[in-house]
């Protein structure tokens, strides 16, 4: 059997993405959301999750890059001098490295997902902005916080591609090594954002188990909008999966 979880990033990032994934969640295909905290639409996001949480699933998009505010205060492992979250490239150099502190990890995630509950938020899965928690030390730090706030689900390192990435899936199967006892779903995929015909293809992709593809809804960028708009004119994509037999799921639901 093939089952699908759709879930959009970055929910709260900005007015113009709170929109985008609003839309696409009432035109019925995107099942599941992560939210950041801190961001100027992070408020909406979360009436938006109190509001449907019988109808979708939420989660918490942890941050630890790209110059963000930590909530947990300073100084950290994990910011530059000027006090914010390195950039992207830099911080995914030093985790893997294992220089980055764990405690500064784990106090970072607690902080906002603590934001989210403390918000009304139901949360029921966990990934990351630039996918930094996919690295051995970020996940080893996250797995106690997990288990203490009782959470089981979290996005596996990326196993489907829409084209293929030798370099990445290296990266990849070595950092899955340390996700051992954690659930997840059997595959997770994300989209290329220069493939502007990555929904006519999904059908095909999919195999059989559980699937997470991640999306990242806006319209201001032309790779949100391609993400965007066969999820938001949904008729063509809902035809298709259905004739394949791919049922929507979302998380919490097994």
């Amino acid at each position: 059997m093939r089952e699908l979880i759709l879930n959009a990033d970055d929910f709260g990032w900005d007015t113009d993405t709170y929109q985008a994934t609003v839309a696409c969640f009432e035109a019925g295909l995107l099942t599941s959301a992560t939210i950041m905290t801190g961001r100027p639409a992070s408020r909406e996001a979360y009436d938006y999750a109190r509001s449907n949480r019988h109808r979708f699933s939420f989660g918490l998009h942890f941050n630890m890059v790209d110059g963000h505010e930590p909530h947990a205060g300073k100084p950290s492992s994990l910011c530059i001098r000027d006090g914010g979250f390195r950039p992207s490239h830099r911080q995914r150099v030093r985790a893997l490295a294992w220089m980055l502190r764990e405690h500064d990890i784990a106090r970072e995630f607690r902080v906002q997902l603590e934001e989210l509950r403390d918000n009304g938020v139901h949360v029921t899965h966990v990934d990351s902005h630039g996918h930094l928690h996919k690295f051995p030390v970020v996940i080893t730090a996250l797995r106690r916080e997990l288990d203490r706030a009782g959470l089981q689900w979290v996005r596996r390192p990326q196993n489907l591609y829409f084209a293929a990435n030798a370099r990445q899936s290296v990266m990849n199967n070595y950092c899955q090594r340390y996700f051992g006892g954690l659930r997840h779903t059997h595959y997770y995929g994300a989209i290329n954002h220069d493939d502007t015909a990555w929904s006519s293809r999904l059908p095909q992709l999919l195999p059989n188990g559980l699937t997470e593809i991640s999306v990242h809804p806006g319209y201001a960028e032309g790779w949100r909008r391609c993400e965007t708009e066969p999820l938001v004119n949904a008729n063509e994509l809902r035809a298709s999966l259905a004739r394949a037999g791919i049922v929507l799921r979302r998380y919490g639901e097994a």
